[in-house]
């Protein structure tokens, strides 16, 4: 697989936005509170479980109410009282959730060769915040909260005047992240936390496993595709 052949890339949120860091250092002062001594994996489960409850209740609510919600039934789960401070501080934190080191850059670079099309997470999340915070501008972003959000992704690429074909999905290893349900066309993987790019590996040149340690990885894969 070349990723010189496609035309739009799908950024899922979390291959943008360190989510998971964001997500635990806005839940720690909680955990610190609880005798149950929660792991960070107990965390960013209970996390993911109270935020699906919570999409499924009240789908229409503001990324800032959803959170502070989310903080105390959080805290339930952990039988501890939460502080006033610390859930307003979460209430409005995913706006302000790190951006990878090198997303911004690589985001530049891909924009060039790339229409860009960025696949919000499940809920919660207020991702006009999050473009702003990015030097680019999305040519569609797509709300994976409505429940028929493939369609909404192939209207936005027929207004682009793009086939389904033409864009490669790009994924993080987060458990719900958009893109793992999808399994009919090549679907490129970021694993960050890699001591070593993995541009050279078997894995970034097999159709069913592009896999790279980073987004500036897959920019400098495009870089060297065009060159070969």
């Amino acid at each position: 697989m070349r990723v010189t052949q496609y035309k739009a890339l799908g950024l899922s949120f979390s291959t943008l936005v360190d989510r998971e860091r964001g997500i635990l250092e806005g839940l720690r002062p909680l955990a610190v509170q609880s005798e149950s001594s929660a792991s960070d994996a107990q965390l960013l489960s209970t996390y993911r479980q109270v935020a699906q409850e919570l999409a499924s209740r009240a789908p229409q609510i503001s990324a800032a109410a959803f959170h502070g919600q989310l903080y105390h039934r959080v805290a339930q789960h952990l039988q501890t009282i939460p502080g006033w401070d610390e859930s307003v501080a979460f209430s409005s934190s995913s706006s302000w959730w790190p951006i990878f080191e090198d997303a911004p850059g690589a985001l530049q670079y891909l924009g060039k060769f790339y229409r860009l099309i960025l696949i919000a997470p499940p809920q919660g999340i207020d991702v006009l915040a999050l473009a702003r915070r990015l030097p680019v501008e999305f040519d569609a972003i797509i709300e994976p909260s409505d429940e028929d959000w493939h369609n909404s992704l192939e209207s936005e690429l027929h207004r682009l005047g793009l086939e389904r074909s033409e864009l490669l999905p790009v994924r993080s290893t987060e458990s719900d992240d958009p893109w793992n349900e999808r399994v009919d066309f090549p679907v490129c993987t970021l694993r960050r936390g890699h001591d070593q790019p993995w541009n050279h590996s078997p894995q970034a040149m097999d159709g069913k496993r592009c896999e790279y340690a980073s987004l500036a990885d897959l920019a400098h894969a495009h870089q060297k595709a065009l060159h070969t």
